[in-house]
């Protein structure tokens, strides 16, 4: 090989690298996060020196179920990630693992972390060939579940 021709293979290959680079630059754009979070809380508390300021915003809550629950989800590609903060009661995580499911979505790894009287559960799921929830959807739907459960239960 000529230097000419070794000089034009390296401006071809660097030309593909360059369509492979932006390539993958637009699916990167069209896999970033998407998320949704709908608190229920009416006052957020951040002030630690005065604790007894955040207990009044959970007292005066209408109805103390929707006080402490969170529900927040993130996809990203085909998987889910699914945060729900709530008041701890005991069967609920069954319940709301079975509504996941309802949804095609298949269980990755699940934590849940107890916290007071409430619990922080964290799920990441894969979506199934029928799911077909936007974020939103899905986001109201496991809300409206777990409030349903937990109000049988008062």
């Amino acid at each position: 090989m000529d230097k000419a021709s070794v000089l034009t293979d390296s401006i071809k290959y660097v030309k593909e690298l360059k369509e492979r680079l932006k390539v993958l630059e637009e699916q990167n754009k069209k896999q970033e996060a998407e998320s949704v979070v709908i608190p229920n809380k009416p006052n957020l508390c951040s002030d630690f020196d005065n604790p007894s300021s955040c207990d009044e915003s959970i007292e005066g809550a209408a109805n103390a179920n929707e006080s402490v629950l969170q529900v927040e989800a993130r996809v990203s590609g085909k998987e889910m990630l699914i945060r729900i903060h709530c008041q701890k009661q005991k069967g609920l995580l069954v319940k709301i693992m079975a509504e996941i499911q309802s949804f095609q979505l298949f269980f990755v790894n699940s934590s849940v972390i107890p916290f007071g009287d409430s619990m922080d559960i964290t799920i990441i799921s894969q979506m199934g060939e029928g799911y077909n929830l936007s974020i939103k959807e899905l986001v109201k739907n496991l809300r409206m579940a777990a409030l349903k459960f937990m109000s049988s239960w008062h």
